[in-house]
């Protein structure tokens, strides 16, 4: 069969391979891309990776705003992106490194590239680099079939400058996660996907969606940017300072790594407990191998000092009543359950996107800002016990989402599955008595020009055709 024509089968590679275990850990102080290219260097030949052919990079970039307003440890830092590519395309065999990565729900990919600063970093090295190097939008390409066989995805369609690699190097930011505990190399997958897969069960089955990935998204080196970390709410991470450069081929390795440094084990980070029940290796962190400047869990131990303590910041908008408790807001959350069975609650779809939203207002609109907000009712999930609105608005979140309200000035339900952050803010905003970013000129406005600009280049390069020859031939029927 010719490449790109018909289906491909994911490789397995690393799936349950205990084979390289290894982590090499270097010391990086500071942000400087001579320094960390260097370092990328001696991290490819301690873990005796050599890249052939076509390169597919990936970084982590949830959002970025310009001038880095809101946070610049949201992302994987330009210096790192650059460092990166440039070693690899000095590595003999190389034809080409593209780096792609498709950001948060509701952001142009291209806007969050602009301002994190990628393409002038890009532009600055393609005169040093070795062969030629390229940036792309994974939410505007065309895409490839991919079967995973997974419990989520039996079939997910990603990047044809992914698919079609013949080597992938990934590039986490190290930082904490409301909901996921911590981000690294394993969570880094989510971001292959573009937006229509990406919100399939973003929910109570978000940590096997994430091992699914792994089939088509197992890279074969790492590079993990914790110089400086993100504590808090990942979306608005508070920067503080680690100083390392972390590297393995092994993202299980890599991130049970990240955890311990972030003052967690395997089984706090739910993501990580779910490959390891689907066969994913190491299980501990005792058996991977720490080489470099660091080479003992006591080394760990030690470095993760300078990003303590582990306080209120550090877990900021992990828990709502908290937060809402903090702010002395009048705003209430009651939290039901969402699977019926059991009567659990779901802790990784709506619930998340909540934990973003209010962060977002209260680092644009100002912490003063929530104690003078409407007393409105905030509804996730299934909540049996009646509620008395006291005349106030109230809004049920998610399509599982359920209550029996009284004395409500108005009930609005958001019948999504999961509700972003950005349905959030499109919906709810202003109707809490906070200051809308919507209603600002200088958010509101890159946005609209990048998503603009974004939607011409899908018709360009035919993304839009594709996607509706994909609905056609694969979904309508089911819809007839």
């Amino acid at each position: 069969m010719r490449k790109g024509r018909f289906d491909k089968m994911a490789s397995s590679k690393g799936r349950k391979d205990t084979s390289d275990n290894r982590v090499f850990i270097r010391h990086c102080e500071e942000y400087e891309r001579d320094t960390i290219m260097k370092l990328v260097h001696e991290g490819m030949r301690e873990l005796n990776y050599t890249p052939l052919g076509n390169v597919f990079v990936k970084p982590n970039v949830v959002f970025s705003t310009k001038g880095g307003k809101y946070s610049s440890t949201i992302y994987t830092h330009s210096s790192v992106i650059g460092a990166s590519l440039l070693a690899l395309s000095h590595s003999e065999g190389v034809k080409r490194v593209d780096l792609g990565e498709n950001t948060g729900v509701g952001f142009a990919t291209r806007m969050c590239f602009k301002y994190a600063g990628y393409y002038d970093e890009i532009r600055q090295i393609r005169k040093q680099a070795g062969a030629p190097v390229g940036i792309f939008c994974i939410d505007e390409e065309r895409r490839d079939r991919v079967f995973l066989g997974g419990v989520v995805h039996d079939v997910l369609r990603v990047a044809r400058k992914m698919a079609r690699a013949d080597t992938k190097v990934y590039l986490p930011k190290l930082k904490c996660h409301c909901v996921s505990t911590m981000t690294g190399a394993v969570k880094l997958n989510i971001g292959i996907c573009s937006d229509d897969e990406r919100s399939i069960h973003h929910d109570y089955m978000l940590n096997d969606k994430i091992v699914d990935l792994l089939a088509v998204g197992y890279p074969d080196f790492i590079v993990m940017d914790a110089i400086d970390v993100g504590v808090g709410n990942e979306v608005l991470p508070t920067p503080r300072r680690l100083g390392l450069i972390i590297m393995g081929r092994n993202p299980m390795a890599v991130d049970l790594v990240g955890a311990r440094l972030l003052g967690h084990n395997l089984e706090d980070v739910p993501y990580l407990m779910r490959a390891v029940e689907r066969g994913y290796t190491p299980t501990r962190l005792e058996d991977v191998v720490l080489s470099g400047d660091i080479n003992s869990i006591e080394g760990l131990d030690n470095q993760a000092k300078r990003i303590m303590p582990y306080d209120d910041e550090f877990y900021r908008w992990w828990d709502i009543d908290k937060e809402l408790k903090r702010l002395k807001s009048p705003i209430r959350f009651l939290w039901g359950y969402t699977r019926y069975e059991d009567k659990s609650k779901c802790l990784t779809g709506c619930v998340m996107g909540l934990k973003m939203f209010l962060g977002f207002l209260e680092a644009y609109a100002g912490p003063e800002a929530f104690s003078k907000a409407k007393a409105v009712v905030l509804v996730i999930g299934k909540v049996e016990e009646e509620i008395d609105a006291k005349g106030h608005e109230v809004f049920i979140i998610g399509s599982c989402s359920d209550a029996s309200v009284i004395n409500a000035k108005k009930i609005t339900r958001i019948d999504k599955c999961f509700t972003t952050a950005s349905d959030m803010l499109q919906i709810m905003s202003g109707r809490l008595g906070i200051r809308s970013a919507l209603r600002d000129p200088s958010l509101i406005l890159p946005l609209l020009y990048y998503i603009t600009w974004a939607s011409l280049m899908k018709s360009v390069k035919l993304r839009y055709l594709q996607d509706m020859w994909h609905f056609i031939t694969k979904s309508l029927l089911k819809k007839l």
